[in-house]
C-alpha cells in the first residue's frame, strides 16, 4: 500500500484519479498526537474544504474516498505531520500541479524591464512587485499579475478587501471561495468575497498566466493570511 508522510505546512501534488475509486487513510505521524481535522484542507473535484467535511472519521484517523476521474489534493495546514496511505497505486494518476516543482531551484526575481520586452504590459503602471514565480504591475485602478508556468501564488484570505479577477492569458486553475475552476477560458471572471479562499495556479509548462485584479475595500499587503504557501518565500 503506497504511503506518504506529509509534513506540517506542505501539500501533496494535485492529482487526477483514473477509472477506479481511491481510498486514502490519513493518520497522525505521531501516534501520541491527534490532528485537528478542521485545519487540514482537501481538494476534491471542484471543492476545497476542511477534510473532515469530505471524509469520515475512522478507527485510526480519517478516511476519504476519491471517485473515479476526480481531482484530489491534501493540504496539511495543521501543526502535526500526517501519514497518508493509499489503497491503490497512484503512479498513473495525472499530476495537474506539483507545488514543489522548482523548490530546489535558485530563486531570482524577474527583471521588470526584461520581462516587459517579452510580455504585454500596458504603460501607466505606478508600482511593480517582482518575484521569482510572479510579477505584479500596479495601475491606479487595477493590477496585472503574471504567473510563471508550473507555479502559483499562495492560497490566502483577506479581511479588508474583496477582489475581482479576470483571466487575460493562459488557462489557470483558480480557487475562489470553496469552488475550483480547471481549464478556465479567456475573459473568465471571478469574485472573491471577504474571508474567502483564493489562489491562481498556472499548470502550463510554457505559457504565463495573466490575471487582471481589481478590488474594493482597503488594499494592504499586511492584510494577507496565507493558508498554504508552497513557494517557501518569506513574502509572497
Amino acid at each position: 500500500m503506497p504511503q506518504i508522510n506529509l509534513k506540517s505546512g506542505r501539500g501533496t501534488n494535485l492529482f487526477q484519479n483514473i477509472d477506479a475509486s481511491l481510498t486514502i487513510d490519513i493518520s497522525s505521524a505521531k501516534p501520541t498526537e491527534s490532528p485537528k481535522w478542521d485545519e487540514i484542507l482537501m481538494i476534491l473535484g471542484t471543492l476545497i474544504a476542511p477534510i473532515n467535511h469530505l471524509g469520515r472519521i475512522s478507527p485510526h484517523g480519517l478516511q476519504i474516498v476519491i471517485p473515479p476521474f476526480s481531482q484530489y489534493m491534501v493540504i496539511n495546514s495543521g501543526k502535526i505531520d500526517l501519514d497518508l496511505s493509499f489503497d491503490l497505486n497512484t503512479k498513473n494518476h495525472k499530476i495537474m500541479y506539483d507545488p514543489y516543482l522548482y523548490e530546489k531551484e535558485i530563486h531570482k526575481n524577474y527583471d521588470p524591464e526584461e520581462f516587459k520586452s517579452h510580455h504585454p504590459v500596458p504603460d501607466g503602471y505606478i508600482d511593480i512587485l517582482s518575484k521569482w514565480y510572479s510579477i505584479k504591475f500596479t495601475y491606479p485602478d487595477f493590477n496585472y499579475i503574471f504567473i510563471r508556468p508550473g507555479l502559483g501564488i499562495s492560497l490566502q484570505i483577506h479581511a479588508m478587501r474583496e477582489e475581482h479577477w479576470e483571466v487575460l492569458q493562459g488557462q489557470p486553475i483558480i480557487i475562489a471561495g470553496s469552488k475550483i475552476s480547471y481549464d478556465t477560458k479567456l475573459k473568465s471572471q471571478f469574485d472573491i468575497p471577504l474571508g474567502a479562499f483564493h489562489t491562481v495556479t498556472n499548470p502550463s509548462d510554457s505559457e504565463w498566466v495573466l490575471i487582471k485584479e481589481s478590488y474594493t475595500g482597503k488594499f494592504d499587503e499586511e492584510d494577507i493570511v496565507r493558508i498554504f504557501n508552497p513557494n517557501h518565500y518569506n513574502v509572497d
